[in-house]
């Protein structure tokens, strides 16, 4: 890494991520995520993206905005790959900034949403796609539309959405899923016909009311009605 003091960059460092907001240089958006960091010195910019680079194996590519944002500071762009490892990777680059800012209240957003989570490896999980597949769905302006009319027909009574967490809420009772994927084709996945697992079908099934299929593959659940699917794992049983 390039030599820099402990602490050398204190105060210049804003503690805020933006993942996915800009598109990545080095190849498709969902296959690489971008991270943003800004600073309020062009100088911490340009020393910061040598640290980062010479730093970690999972970072592709560093760069810096030699112009102020409309913010008025400096925008620092690292491209790293969209793998299950994401979001540990996410944190542990934070945590090595932190050796040249000291430790930083760190949260971070994703893609165009507005709102801004704390920077823990759960809130990574539940809002940053790790898969082509999330990327896809959760950078779709009418998911939520999608989502809505799918159980159009059922029996819950409430949807909502965050990141890839999905709670169907009914009068006594509501679950917690997590999104894989929404009406895309599954090339993989082993039909589980055991009796834990056809129970576990079938309660979804019965839950959610009649016009849907729903069958276990490996450790999800594919979730049918009419040509439109959605696969989820369940978050609470």
């Amino acid at each position: 890494m390039k030599s820099i003091l402990q602490k050398e960059m204190k105060n210049y460092i804003l503690p805020l991520i933006v993942v996915d907001s800009h598109q990545a240089k080095l190849g498709n958006d969902e296959d690489v995520s971008v991270l943003k960091f800004e600073t309020t010195n062009k100088e911490v910019a340009k020393d910061l993206v040598t640290f980062i680079e010479t730093g970690k194996k999972y970072v592709l590519d560093a760069d810096f905005s030699p112009s102020k944002n409309t913010n008025g500071h400096y925008d620092i762009f690292v491209e790293v790959e969209r793998n299950k490892n994401l979001p540990s990777n996410i944190i542990d680059l934070a945590r090595d900034i932190e050796h040249t800012t000291g430790m930083l209240p760190w949260n971070f957003s994703f893609h165009k949403s507005k709102s801004k989570y704390k920077l823990t490896h759960e809130n990574l999980s539940n809002q940053v796609p790790t898969t082509p597949n999330e990327y896809e769905f959760l950078t779709n302006d009418e998911l939520d539309e999608d989502v809505k009319s799918f159980f159009e027909s059922s029996n819950v009574q409430s949807i909502n959405r965050n990141g890839k967490l999905l709670i169907l809420e009914k009068k006594y009772g509501n679950h917690v899923f997590e999104i894989e994927s929404m009406n895309s084709s599954v090339s993989k996945g082993v039909f589980k016909i055991d009796n834990s697992s056809e129970s576990q079908s079938s309660y979804i099934n019965s839950w959610l009311g009649s016009g849907y299929k729903v069958i276990k593959l490996d450790d999800s659940f594919k979730i049918t009605n009419q040509d439109k699917s959605l696969i989820v794992k369940a978050k609470d049983f």
